[in-house]
């Protein structure tokens, strides 16, 4: 691949370390939003961007040219800021090989890269927890000042997923050493099945398919992970109990029918992205592939129940997050017919762009779900094909930021960041749920690091995970190493 000469470059340079650090980065110097350009104004003072509209780059980081997909941001006690990136295997050298840490002076493979944001507009890599082999840890959540640790209350820990053929498992970080000295990071324990026979005969035991993603409850100790076992034909929701991180334990597993052996009415549905609204006893689960929407009732958490689903296939197929909206204004509704909740709803677009024309396309929905027995899809939302379908890549949603400093995302301003894969970050009004408007967007450039996502593709962006901080920045992450982008909406609210 024609990306060789990049790994090349940054092995051989013989700059110190603190000063290879710096150079990683090139951020652009605040502006204020308001009085925003034309989006071909924004554009073209923009070197990074093919297009801009109402959104500003605050700042860019290379992240070494690591493959990058879920990110998350957390403000700690002490005012500092973070971001936590989970890398997907390397696979832009080929051979494939680990890719240098000028920080470590190793040659590390993808993990999960810690970044502070205390200044958005000058993101700094401190430190990058390596995999031992070319994993995928795609998946991280963090949780401080975890008062459930009775040995040393008051630690900070992050989760990530590991996925190496067979080898799957979720691995647990004390990361309280971060700002002082991140070598000192260490793995405390790790999840790798559920009790063997735990649910009938050779059901249950050693990881299977996939540990794909999850959320840690700081409020209950609990872990809610997409994971698969043995006598299931896809992954499912596996609750874990961590109040003590360095001694898991398997909780309960909760499924739709037809995903256990032998059950009917399978439809390839598997649990993908849970996302979880405690506040209100409520776990929403976007099932991947057979397209079904869901929510659960966790006012006993560790045994959540069926509330509503939606099963949205065909025609669609890949759902994967869905955030709870809540409206005290809709028009054409008033009196007790408000408030009323929502829910909004993002597929995964699947394949190569080049097939899309041929295929189902993915889309935003968004569903009136204040009678929880009758949940109701009430308008949808896309971007247009224009020349996406031949750029390389993927085209279509993979997921909005669906929480807010680490905190459930409330969508307090009515505003969604959607990462879109080859169509970069868009910005969706949702301030009225039954017409849904794009109101900006951000399209970087390739960027030298960047490469194909499959043999024969062109060269193109990838934007895959979108996340805001408290201050309301977006941090957006590359599936193909394009770096770190954060952003800023500049359009009126």
């Amino acid at each position: 691949m024609t990306t060789m000469k990049h790994l090349r470059r940054a092995t051989t340079s013989a700059v110190p370390v603190s000063a290879l650090c710096l150079g990683l980065l090139l951020a652009f110097p605040a502006c204020s939003p308001q009085g925003a350009p034309p989006a071909a104004e924004e554009s073209a003072a923009d070197p990074m961007a093919e297009s801009a509209e109402n959104v500003r780059l605050v700042a860019y980081h290379d992240l070494q040219g690591r493959q990058s997909c879920q990110v998350q941001t957390r403000r700690d006690a002490a005012g500092r800021n973070w971001l936590y990136v989970a890398h997907s295997p390397n696979t832009r050298t080929d051979p494939e090989e680990p890719i240098l840490n000028p920080i470590t002076g190793q040659q590390e493979w993808n993990g999960t890269s810690i970044v502070e944001i205390t200044d958005p507009a000058n993101p700094k890599l401190v430190w990058h927890i390596p995999n031992d082999v070319n994993a995928n840890s795609h998946a991280v959540w963090v949780v401080y000042d975890y008062q459930f640790d009775s040995g040393s209350p008051g630690r900070d820990y992050l989760i990530r997923n590991f996925e190496a053929g067979d080898d799957l498992r979720f691995q647990i970080f004390d990361i309280t050493s971060r700002g002082s000295d991140p070598s000192q990071i260490s793995l405390v324990s790790e999840i790798t099945g559920t009790p063997p026979d735990s649910c009938g005969p050779g059901c249950g035991g050693k990881l299977t398919g996939t540990a794909h993603k999850g959320v840690w409850s700081r409020e209950s100790g609990l872990y809610y992970s997409a994971s698969g076992e043995p006598e299931f034909r896809t992954a499912l929701l596996h609750i874990w109990d961590l109040k003590d991180p360095k001694n898991p334990k398997f909780v309960n597993r909760v499924w739709l029918p037809g995903q256990k052996d032998g059950e009917p009415g399978f439809k390839t549905q598997r649990a993908h992205h849970p996302v979880l609204d405690e506040a209100n006893n409520r776990l929403y689960i976007a099932f991947f592939s057979g397209g079904q929407w869901t929510a659960w009732d966790t006012s006993d958490p560790a045994a959540p129940k069926p509330v509503w689903v939606v099963d949205a296939s065909p025609p669609g197929r890949a759902a994967h997050t869905i955030s709870p909206i809540v409206y005290d204004e809709v028009p054409n509704f008033k009196g007790e017919a408000l408030p009323r909740t929502y829910a909004f709803v993002t597929e995964e677009g699947l394949g190569p762009s080049m097939l899309c024309r041929g295929d189902v396309r993915a889309k935003a929905y968004m569903v009136d779900i204040t009678d929880e027995s009758n949940p109701f899809p009430v308008e949808t939302w896309q971007v247009p094909n224009g020349d996406f379908c031949e750029k390389g890549g993927r085209f279509g949603p993979h997921q909005h930021a669906e929480t807010v400093n680490s905190e459930l995302n409330r969508f307090e301003d009515k505003l969604a960041w959607v990462a879109y894969f080859n169509a970069g970050v868009r910005v969706v009004d949702l301030s009225d749920p039954y017409n849904l408007n794009e109101v900006g967007h951000y399209l970087p450039k390739a960027t030298e690091y960047s490469h194909p996502l499959a043999e024969g593709q062109p060269v193109s962006i990838m934007t895959n995970d979108v996340e805001l901080d408290d201050q309301g920045l977006c941090y957006v992450s590359d599936r193909v190493g394009s770096g770190l982008f954060v952003l800023e909406y500049t359009g009126q609210r």
